[in-house]
């Protein structure tokens, strides 16, 4: 039985050991993704559209603005030259902030669609990005590819980000 024991106790000790060494193996590399991804063209393209639909999305509610500051300057124009009836001008008040409110909203809305619109162009991108590092990792054996700035510590290690800059195509 002490003999059945002691080859088991063997056996696991050596078991742990070429566990140990395993884990020991595995190699762990970092990239500085905020030096890859604004060199990637499809983020280039993605930040030109997402910029030129804001612009269009701006000037629309500043032609909605504009039209609520006319009203608004003719509504005083007609009070000050006493052409409005109080009624009118209790009107004229309401329309005011219905069209502030409203304004307000479709400004909402625009931040919205934006948002939509700048996650419907990255998400492709994100998607080549996160392809080009699985494929850095499995032809450098790394278990591991970390963020850069999330790292609260390193000295040293291995840095990827030109092996994936490299397989996502970007000359450096």
């Amino acid at each position: 039985m002490k003999k059945v024991f002691n080859l088991f106790s063997v056996l696991a000790v050596i078991a742990l050991m070429a566990f140990g060494t395993t884990a020991s193996a595995q190699k762990i590399a970092y990239v500085n993704s905020d030096n890859i991804v604004p060199e990637m063209a499809a983020y280039k393209r993605a930040k030109s559209e997402v910029e030129a639909y804001g612009k269009q999305l701006q000037k629309v509610l500043e032609g909605k603005q504009k039209e609520m500051e006319t009203y608004y300057a003719d509504v005083m124009r007609k009070a000050q030259n006493g052409e409005l009836t109080p009624k009118q001008e209790q009107e004229a008040q309401a329309k005011l902030q219905e069209m502030q409110a409203n304004l307000q909203k479709e400004a909402a809305d625009a931040d919205k669609k934006l948002m939509e619109k700048e996650g419907e162009l990255t998400k492709p991108l994100y998607e080549e990005f996160n392809q080009a590092l699985k494929k850095v990792a499995k032809e450098n054996s790394y278990s591991y590819i970390l963020d850069k700035k999330l790292l609260l510590y390193s000295d040293g290690g291995i840095d990827a980000t030109e092996k994936v800059k490299t397989a996502l195509g970007i000359s450096w």
